[in-house]
C-alpha cells in the first residue's frame, strides 16, 4: 500500500509542477510503442495502470508502472520504472493473492523519423528485477504517419528468469519467453484527439512448473487519445478475439480462446505530464 500512495503522491506533484513546453513524445497507443523521442533535457512522468479480467477461473490482475522518461539528445532516451503487480484468483476453491514489487531501465534509440522519413524506425531495450523474476526486453519500432492517419507496428521478445519450484519442490530459477507482434492505425479527429483501433498477438513459453508449451492469444480493440500543451493520455480496451495453446505432453486445447496464461480482456490507461 506504501508503494501506491507513493506513486499517487508523485502523480498529483506533477501536476503542480508541470510546465507550459509542449510534449514531444505523446503516445497515441498503449500497447504498441512509438519511435519519437524526448529532445535533450526534457523530462515526463508517466502513470500506468492495466486491469486484466478473468482467465478459465476468476481472475483480477491490477499492473501499475510510474515511469519517469529523460531526453539525452542525438535521438536517444532513457527511462526509469517502479513497477508493482497484484492478482487475486482461485485456485482449489481457495481466493489466492499475488504481488510483486520491483524497478525497470529502458533505453530507446530513434534511427528515422515518421514524418521526415520513408517510415520510423527505433530500437527498444528494457531490463527489469522484481521479486518473482528477472526480465530482458528487446523491440523492433516502426511507424508512420500519412496525413491524418498515423500506423505503428511492434515486433518484441522477452526472456524471463522466473522463480519456480523444482520437481522436488525447491525454489528455483526457471525460464520464460514471451514474443509479442503489436500494432495500431489511428486518426487525428483534431490535432489532439485520435480514435483507433489496436491489436497484439502474444505467445508465451511459461516454465515447465506451470505445464511448459505454447500459449497464444489475439487481442483487438478501440484505442484512444488525449493531449493537451504539457500532458496526454491513451487508453485502449483489448478483448480476447482468438487463442491457441498446446502443451509440452502434446496437449492442444480445443476453446476458442486461451484462459491458462491470458486473460479475456486486458485494459490500459496512461497518463502523462511534462516536469
Amino acid at each position: 500500500m506504501k508503494i501506491i500512495y507513493l506513486q499517487t503522491f508523485l502523480f498529483v506533484a506533477s501536476l503542480f509542477f508541470a510546465t507550459e513546453a509542449a510534449v514531444a513524445n505523446k503516445r497515441h497507443f498503449t500497447y504498441t510503442y512509438e519511435t519519437a523521442v524526448l529532445p535533450k533535457g526534457s523530462h515526463e512522468l508517466e502513470i500506468w495502470n492495466t486491469v486484466r479480467i478473468n482467465r478459465k477461473d476468476f481472475y483480477r490482475g491490477l499492473d501499475t508502472r510510474t515511469e519517469f522518461e529523460f531526453g539525452l539528445g542525438g535521438n536517444l532516451q532513457t527511462s526509469l520504472y517502479l513497477n508493482v503487480s497484484n492478482s487475486a484468483s482461485f485456485e482449489d476453491g481457495i481466493l489466492v493473492n499475488d504481488q510483486s514489487f520491483g524497478f525497470s531501465n529502458e533505453w530507446k534509440y530513434k534511427l528515422m523519423d515518421a514524418v521526415a522519413d520513408p517510415v520510423g524506425a527505433a530500437l527498444y531495450a528494457e531490463a527489469s528485477v522484481s521479486t518473482t523474476e528477472i526480465e530482458l526486453e528487446g523491440k523492433l519500432l516502426l511507424d508512420k504517419q500519412i496525413g491524418r492517419f498515423l500506423f505503428a507496428f511492434n515486433a518484441i521478445t522477452e526472456h524471463s528468469f522466473v522463480n519456480g519450484l523444482d520437481s522436488i519442490s525447491k525454489v528455483a530459477m526457471q525460464t520464460e519467453d514471451v514474443f509479442e507482434l503489436c500494432g495500431g492505425a489511428t486518426f487525428f479527429v483534431t490535432p489532439s484527439f485520435t480514435i483507433g483501433l489496436e491489436v497484439r498477438e502474444n505467445i508465451k513459453n511459461p516454465p515447465g512448473f506451470e505445464g511448459g508449451g505454447l500459449y497464444s492469444a489475439f487481442f483487438a480493440g478501440p484505442s484512444l487519445s488525449v493531449a493537451g500543451p504539457n500532458w496526454w493520455s491513451a487508453v485502449s480496451i483489448l478483448p480476447q478475439i482468438a487463442g491457441s495453446s498446446k502443451s509440452e505432453a502434446g496437449i492442444v486445447s480445443t476453446d476458442k480462446l486461451e484462459l491458462l496464461q491470458h486473460e479475456k480482456l486486458e485494459a490500459r490507461l496512461l497518463l502523462s505530464f511534462e516536469f
